[in-house]
């Protein structure tokens, strides 16, 4: 424990009485004292103690630097204890603390004092500094794809600091430390925000219905394969997917466009930006002047497949200064250019609006629109904190990241997100929906469902043994066809039944921990797991199958087993399971 945790349990105990509050905000106030040099008097004032509105629980305004800091503290290093009041912070607390207009008499002490030292220093404030400060080590801040997907969303607040400070250049940025060191300021990481200077010859502008800024113009290809280059996986945080992988048709028409622009030479590089249907990019700032764009933090909304499509042509034709024949390709490279839309000053629902209406040119699948939705930001981190797995919530995803240099990424083979939903819905026995799955996404109340907030109670070892049985699934039901083709042949039609009857076998099985210990942890299907599934799906399922086709026997002699995908048949085979063997039904929630 270092100096200034120790202070921070001392003011806890000696002042939690009357000041109230949590340890987290005696972290601030030692803060404050110790790192910043205010008496206790003064840095109680700064202490949000009462106020949750705002997200942060100090601040702080080094006249010197000329920063104001915003704090928010947690006394533990747990993501999950930044996440809560970081989106507070996210989603509301940045629009209340810079409001133009603020409500006069609140009666807040922290609130007050807020204003007023915003108020009082307007004019010499140069850079507004969010900072997470945490007890314990940064790796789990630093891995989160929810507190990262967080603070891309701060990012695109930028505007309400400008407009705050009426237009001024004040910075906002970020930055995450640790207190569990002697020396506090050395374990820090600041963002870096990220700033391209593009030619653009010219420039129109277009407002939207709440202040949105949109900006219209023709970019260089290079420069949008550049920013991808130096930005990596980061520039396609906003998209709902990565590419639509090289075999598509989308892809292979314009792999072709390039190599007839570039290779052969038998094609105007003109003619490009009149075929191609355009992309659109968020981005904290867009400044054109004098046929130059500045832009900040830009990320892509759609045109996924075009940059990746042309990272892969200029890859593979090696187009490259390492290249001695790159100098003849070169000018017919930078000649492409493809029409662009820079959205800024958007709050993130407005941006998530524009991602999915720019992306309807290729067909999208219901579930690659949830694709950034919170559950599943915090899914994604469940699954890389406690088992090391990648969860590709975006399509495409896995394929872009290098398994071995991916923190907190152990296993080589990833969770995706549709199929996972279907895991749920299996375990749930829910087949009716596991048969149509576009209404589980589709519909808002049964989207809620499938992937309630209470799956992130769950054990996700149990999530992973369920997830892996669809991978035996077809040897399964040929193991129990071959035993008896004329008797089993409607076994072929019962796959989801199977599975959501595997699922509560493993859930009802007396060793569920040491299952989910042996075969839970990783993304392997081991023969022992493997040869498991075998012995439960002839000893338990079969048994209860072979009675759901005894009462449904007639249906089954006139060719009929739609029977088989219903939920009653479920529930049917479960009450048989009850009986037998004193199974529950147990989802993984």
């Amino acid at each position: 424990m270092t100096d200034l945790e120790r202070t921070a349990k001392k003011l806890y105990q000696e002042m939690k009485e009357t000041a109230g509050g949590t340890r987290d905000h005696y972290l601030s106030l030692a803060y404050l004292m110790s790192e910043c040099g205010l008496v206790k008097e003064a840095a109680i004032n700064q202490v949000a103690f009462s106020n949750t509105e705002y997200g942060v629980n100090a601040f702080y305004f080094d006249n010197e630097r000329r920063n104001l800091y915003l704090l928010l503290s947690s006394s533990s290093s747990l993501a999950d204890q930044v996440k809560q009041p970081l989106r507070q912070f996210v989603t509301v607390g940045v629009e209340k603390i810079f409001a133009t207009e603020k409500p006069a008499g609140n009666g807040d002490r922290f609130s007050n004092h807020l204003a007023n030292c915003l108020l009082e220093n307007n004019a010499v404030i140069d850079q507004v500094y969010l900072r997470l400060l945490v007890s314990g080590e940064l790796t789990e801040l630093e891995q989160s794809e929810y507190v990262k997907n967080l603070l891309e969303q701060l990012e695109q607040k930028k505007f309400i600091i400008d407009r705050f400070f009426n237009g001024r250049n004040v910075r906002f940025t970020y930055d995450k430390r640790t207190v569990s060191t002697p020396e506090i300021g050395q374990t820090g990481s600041t963002s870096k925000v990220c700033v391209y200077d593009l030619p653009i010859d010219q420039a129109l502008r277009q407002a939207g219905p709440n202040g949105e800024q949109m900006t219209i113009g023709f970019m260089r290809l290079m420069d949008l394969h550049a920013m991808y280059r130096d930005m990596g996986s980061r520039f396609f945080e906003r998209n709902i997917r990565y590419g639509l992988g090289d075999k598509g048709y989308v892809n292979k028409s314009i792999a072709n466009s390039f190599r007839k622009i570039v290779i052969d030479g038998n094609e105007s590089a003109d003619v490009f930006a009149f075929n191609h249907n355009g992309v659109t990019i968020a981005a904290q700032e867009v400044k054109c002047a004098d046929k130059k764009c500045h832009v900040a933090s830009p990320r892509l909304l759609n045109g996924a497949q075009t940059v990746t499509t042309f990272n892969a042509f200029c890859a593979d034709n090696n187009l490259n200064e390492e290249n001695p024949d790159y100098k003849k390709y070169r000018p017919v490279l930078e000649s492409i250019r493809v029409l662009c839309k820079f959205i800024t000053d958007a709050e993130p629902a407005f941006v998530t609006a524009v991602t999915i209406n720019n992306n309807r040119q290729n067909p999208v699948a219901p579930w690659d629109l949830h694709a950034n939705d919170e559950i599943q930001l915090l899914i994604q981190d469940k699954f890389r904190t406690d088992l090391g797995i990648y969860y590709e919530r975006q399509k495409n995803a896995f394929a872009d990241i290098d398994v071995e240099t991916e923190d907190g990424i152990t296993e080589k083979k990833e969770i995706k997100l549709l199929k996972l939903a279907q895991t749920f819905l299996a375990s749930d026995g829910e087949l009716k929906l596991l048969g149509s799955l576009r209404d589980a996404f589709e519909e808002d109340e049964v989207y809620e469902k499938v992937f309630s907030p209470s799956r992130l109670k769950e054990d996700f070892r149990r999530i992973v043994l369920c997830y892996k049985i669809q991978y035996r699934l077809n040897r399964l039901i040929k193991e129990i066809v071959d035993k008896g083709p004329a008797k089993y042949w409607y076994l072929k039609k019962a796959r989801n039944l199977l599975w959501a009857l595997l699922c509560q076998a493993i859930l009802n099985d007396e060793k569920l921990e040491e299952l989910s210990g042996n075969f839970g942890t990783d993304m392997v299907m081991s023969n022992g797991f493997t040869d498991y599934l075998a012995d439960v799906s002839s000893r338990r399922c079969r048994p209860l199958i072979a009675s759901l086709e005894e009462k449904n026997s007639e249906k089954i002699e006139a060719g009929d087993v739609t029977f088989l995908n219903k939920d009653n048949a479920f529930g049917f085979c479960m009450g048989e399971a009850t009986e037998k063997w004193g199974w529950r039904k147990k989802g993984l929630r």
